[in-house]
Order: C-alpha cells, then sequence, then structure tokens
C-alpha cells in the first residue's frame, strides 16, 4: 500500500487553503479542531433524541439492523452524544466508490472522537434523496467488453422535476440493472450480480435499493442512516425553513455574504447563490422558488409573502433546502461536532459561515475524506510487465496516448528541439540572401519554414500512427491499466460504482480496503492492491 501526494489529488483551491491551514480561507470556518467542551455544548443541540432515534429507525425501514446498528441507537439516545455525519446522493449500483470512502472515514472519525475526549458518537449517514437529479442517481460508468468505459442511465427522463425520494424502479430499470451488472468481472461477479437484482426489485424505492447495496458495509460499522426525505416529512427543517419566510430573502443574503468574502479573497465560489434556499413542491415536481419585492414565485405560482408564510407554516413538507441550505438543516436537527466531506463539498461550506451564525447553528469541523485508487490482481500484473510507475497514468486519456506513442518512437523520430535547429540552420542562408537582396522575401522565406514544419509534424503523426500499431500490444496494455486507474482521465474513485469492486474484490474485502484507507491520516489519497490484502484482517 502506498499513499499519493494530497496536492496531486485535491486541486480545487479553497479546499486546499483549507488543508494547508491557510489564513486566507481558515477563517470561513469557525472550527479547526473539536475538543470535549464543543461535544458539550453540542450535545445539547438538535431535535430531541427521542425524535431523532424515531427518525433514523424509520429512514432504515427495510433493512435488517445489525447488534452494531442497534448499539449505534442506543448512543444517539444518550443525551450526552454526539454526531459525526456523512452524507450522499442515490448512486446506481452504491454510487461512486468514494461513497464507501466517506462512510468509512466517518466511522473511523467517531472512533477517534470517542478515543480522546470520552464522548460518545454515533456515525449517522444522511442520504440525501431530496434531489431531483435523477439522470445523477440512475447513472454510473462500467468498463466494457473491449476495455473501454462505458455509460449506463437507467432513468427514461420521465418527470424530470420529481424527488428521487418519490422514484420506484420500474420493469425497464431493472431489465438495466441486469444488463449492466452482466458486464460485472471477478472472483465475485455472480454473487454482486444477484445482490444487486436483490436490490433493485421492481417496486422498490430508489431510496431502498440505494441503502440496500450499502447495507452489508454500514451494518458491521454500525452506521446509522438519517433519509433527507424523512427529515423533511417530519417537519424538523421548519425552523431553518421558518426563518425564510421571517425575513425573506435573509438566507440568501448570508450566503451571497460569505461568498463576497470568498471572492474578494481571490477565490472562485462553488455554488451560485440564489434569492432563496428553499425549493417549493407542487404537481409538477419540485420548483425553484424566488423573490423579488413582495412577491414569492415558485415554479408557476406566486405568492404574497404573507400568504408564503402561511403555505410554509401549514405544509413545511413541501419546501426542501438546496445545496447550500441542505448542511445547516442537517447541523440544526443532529448534533454534529464532525462533518465528513468531499472536496467540492468544504468549498460550498466556506460560503456558508454567515449562514450558520444567522440561523445560530454552529459549524461542524469539517474533514475531507480519504480517498483510494484500487488496483485489482489483473491491474497489478499488467503494471508490474509494463514498469511506469502508478503516477504515470495519473492523466487524460489523450496525454497517455501521446505519451505512449513518444515511448514507441523515442529511439526512431528526431525530437522537437533537433528538428528545428536543423531547419533554423537549412534556412539561414537563405534569410541571410532574402535580407541583401530583398527585404521583403524575408517572410517569404519564414513562411517556407512554417510550412516545412507543418509537413514534418504531419509526416511525424503518421510514424506515430504507424508505430502504435506495430506497438498494439504495448498499448493494449497500457490503455487496460489506463482505464481502470484513471478512467477517462478523472480519479477512478468518481467513476465506477460500488458493486464494479465488489465484484471483484467481494463484501468482505472491501470492508478491510476501506478501514485500511480510513485509518490513514486526513485526507489521505491510497494506492492499494490486490496484493495488500494478504496481510490486512477486518478492524
Amino acid at each position: 500500500m502506498t499513499t499519493l501526494p494530497t496536492e496531486t489529488i485535491v486541486t480545487t483551491p479553497i479546499t486546499r487553503a483549507y488543508l494547508d491551514r491557510d489564513p486566507a480561507i481558515t477563517d470561513r470556518f469557525q472550527r479547526l479542531s473539536v475538543d470535549a467542551e464543543f461535544c458539550l455544548q453540542r450535545s445539547k443541540h438538535g431535535a430531541s433524541r427521542s425524535r431523532l432515534v424515531d427518525l433514523a429507525t424509520a429512514s432504515m425501514r427495510g433493512l435488517e439492523l445489525s447488534s452494531e446498528q442497534r448499539s449505534a441507537l442506543d448512543v444517539l439516545r444518550n443525551p450526552t452524544s454526539v454526531v459525526v455525519t456523512t452524507g450522499q446522493q442515490i448512486g446506481l449500483y452504491g454510487g461512486p466508490m468514494y461513497t464507501l470512502y466517506k462512510i468509512r472515514t466517518a466511522v473511523e472519525e467517531a472512533r477517534r472522537l470517542t478515543a480522546s475526549t470520552a464522548v460518545p458518537a454515533a456515525t449517522v449517514f444522511w442520504l440525501e434523496d431530496n434531489d431531483h437529479d435523477a439522470a445523477e442517481a440512475a447513472s454510473t460508468h462500467l468498463l466494457a467488453a473491449d476495455g473501454g468505459v462505458t455509460d449506463l442511465n437507467i432513468w427514461d427522463g420521465s418527470d424530470e422535476r420529481r424527488s428521487v425520494s418519490a422514484r420506484v424502479i420500474t420493469g425497464q430499470m431493472a431489465d438495466m440493472v441486469e444488463a449492466g451488472a452482466a458486464t460485472f468481472t471477478g472472483h465475485f461477479a455472480d454473487v454482486t450480480r444477484q445482490r444487486m437484482l436483490d436490490a433493485y426489485a421492481v417496486g422498490r424505492s430508489w431510496s431502498d435499493a440505494f441503502l440496500a447495496v450499502l447495507q452489508p458495509y454500514l451494518a458491521p460499522w454500525g452506521v446509522i442512516v438519517v433519509r433527507g426525505s424523512d427529515v423533511i416529512a417530519s417537519g424538523l427543517h421548519l425552523p431553518i425553513l421558518m426563518r425564510e419566510t421571517e425575513a425573506p430573502g435573509s438566507l440568501s443574503a448570508a450566503t451571497t455574504a460569505g461568498t463576497q468574502v470568498l471572492l474578494e479573497g481571490g477565490f472562485t465560489a462553488q455554488a451560485t447563490t440564489g434569492s432563496m434556499l428553499f425549493f417549493g413542491s407542487d404537481s409538477n415536481g419540485r420548483q425553484r422558488c424566488s423573490i423579488e419585492g413582495d412577491t414569492v414565485t415558485m415554479g408557476a405560482e406566486k405568492f404574497t409573502t404573507l400568504a408564503f408564510a402561511k403555505l410554509v407554516q401549514e405544509h413545511p413538507e413541501r419546501f426542501t433546502p438546496n445545496v447550500l441550505a441542505r448542511p445547516v438543516v442537517q447541523d440544526a436537527v443532529l448534533p454534529t461536532v464532525i462533518s465528513v466531506l468531499g472536496s467540492a463539498e468544504i468549498a460550498y461550506q466556506a460560503q456558508l459561515r454567515e449562514l450558520y451564525e444567522l440561523c445560530g447553528v454552529p459549524m461542524p469541523y469539517l474533514v475531507l475524506r480519504n480517498g483510494a485508487t484500487l488496483l485489482d490482481a489483473r491491474t497489478e500484473r499488467l503494471l508490474a510487465k509494463d514498469g511506469h510507475p502508478l503516477s504515470w497514468f495519473m492523466r487524460s486519456s489523450e496525454d497517455v496516448e501521446r505519451a505512449t506513442a513518444d515511448l514507441l518512437t523515442s529511439d526512431v523520430l528526431p525530437n522537437t528541439e533537433e528538428r528545428n535547429a536543423t531547419l533554423e540552420t537549412l534556412l539561414a542562408p537563405y534569410l541571410t540572401a532574402a535580407q541583401s537582396i530583398d527585404q521583403t522575401l524575408i517572410a517569404t522565406v519564414r513562411a517556407q519554414g512554417a510550412g516545412i514544419t507543418a509537413t514534418l509534424e504531419a509526416l511525424e503523426g503518421k510514424l506515430r500512427a504507424a508505430a502504435k500499431r506495430a506497438g498494439a500490444q504495448t498499448m493494449d496494455r497500457i490503455k487496460a491499466i489506463h482505464s481502470i486507474v484513471m478512467p477517462r482521465g478523472t480519479l477512478q474513485e468518481r467513476n465506477f460504482p460500488l458493486g464494479f469492486w465488489e465484484s471483484r474484490f467481494g463484501t468482505a474485502e472491501l470492508r478491510i480496503i476501506a478501514e485500511a484507507i480510513a485509518s490513514q491520516p486526513i485526507g489521505t489519497h491510497v494506492v492499494m492492491g490486490h496484493s495488500d490484502l494478504s496481510t490486512r484482517e477486518p478492524a
């Protein structure tokens, strides 16, 4: 097991500055650590413990709870306990692999917190299923038979404003899930395919299917689930929502103020602030809300601010937070002391200090999740045969192809500097002649030189293409490695879903992998191969 430098993985400027503890960005967060005093303060916040336990129990409906999860509910019931949270939107086959890394990082942070402060801590996975981005929730990337990365989207495009929590698996979707799972390969492919088919049974909600895929990992780790849709149905978000009606536009104004501070500091805001931070729902689904003067617009409907406030009070279940308000709702409901996030999510939070303060909700300490690049047995063998370090593959497909072509022709074609120097020597007497005979011909000589350069570059391109054909075996090996390590030029953990890797490693080994990854220092990106598993046991 090795690690990659964090600076090569985390490139979001705000998150990079946060990790480096740059004062230009750390002032955007209320806390840079957690102690027992903060835990005591936060244990007194949030919804009542009985309501939280009921909320979590309802959110885990359909799951067979493990003894570890039941113990975690007992911890949550304890009025002196606190919460470490992470979360994710619904994703096909368990979502991108980083979902598992987030969950296990949160478990590890809860353990560390209890060990250092003696404060009991429960790990909560917040399933954000209020969103209406069905395309994202129903899509993923897989490997085709030819080794190329392919896309799968099981959503038919209907009812695009409907919340994903209200969607169920249709027969057509189940067939597409089965077809996608048929591409799974590895020692555990058959059992993984069956597990996916069971999870995505016709008539099951998308939320239930997603949690069914995650449960073999949530259960032994004692992770509690809270569904965002259940929070809305219970009305626990109402105190934050009411601030939107008591002073219309005030939540947006607070976020705009925070965003402006970022911009003045030379950073780019991660999210755009609208005039209101909640969506409203009508018969057509989830609609943006906006305010201008005394008029609130929700989709095609318009309300006076008084009428809108009455609607909110009577039907809070019709209103859901946007990406900027969601963390505040979460931390108003839960006694959160640590929130485990991805790089982009930390950047969002940098806009929110003023919003948290306006709502009277303390910001939790933010921890960047750990990440990983996994190497199955075949990829490890290919890497050993190829000879390049893993870092050589951590770039775009175009760059890898170009570098490979250069590699195959490095002893045949002259390098660019030699070619240009030779051409310059060739043209020098012609330039001298033009200067003495007719200086207007200097441009003509240079144009001829440019034409020769273009001709030579085209010739080199043809020679490289021929070399690629001659080195097809090398090219195929490099493409196979790159498709696994850096599919489409982006990190592996953001592309392939949990189910893809489960078919290659199995649930038991994936748990071991995630535990090893999360045990590393905060924000570490681990490279872990099949050969690393022989000496490891579950935590």
